[in-house]
């Protein structure tokens, strides 16, 4: 199999929540993180908007967030510039 990823993912497997709006929130495992994207998965995948806000569990912040792809019960995100 071709890696196509441009820069090199760290398996995380950490506990994370994506905040929906202002009110709603649910949670997901962060699979792995690269410097630009993360992978997450959640059972609630086709939930999640397009632009959104991802906690994780061992980052004292909050990551703005756009999706990428969707499949299944997994999400890529590209990781914005603040």
């Amino acid at each position: 199999m071709i890696e196509r990823r441009a820069l090199p993912r760290t398996r995380l497997d950490v506990p994370g929540r994506i905040c929906l709006d202002e009110h709603r929130s649910v949670s997901c495992l962060v699979y792995d993180r690269s410097e630009r994207g993360v992978r997450v998965t959640l059972p609630e995948a086709d939930l999640i908007p397009d632009t959104f806000l991802l906690e994780i569990e061992q980052a004292p912040t909050f990551f703005v967030c756009r999706l990428v792809w969707r499949k299944g019960e997994e999400i890529g995100a590209q990781l914005e510039a603040a």
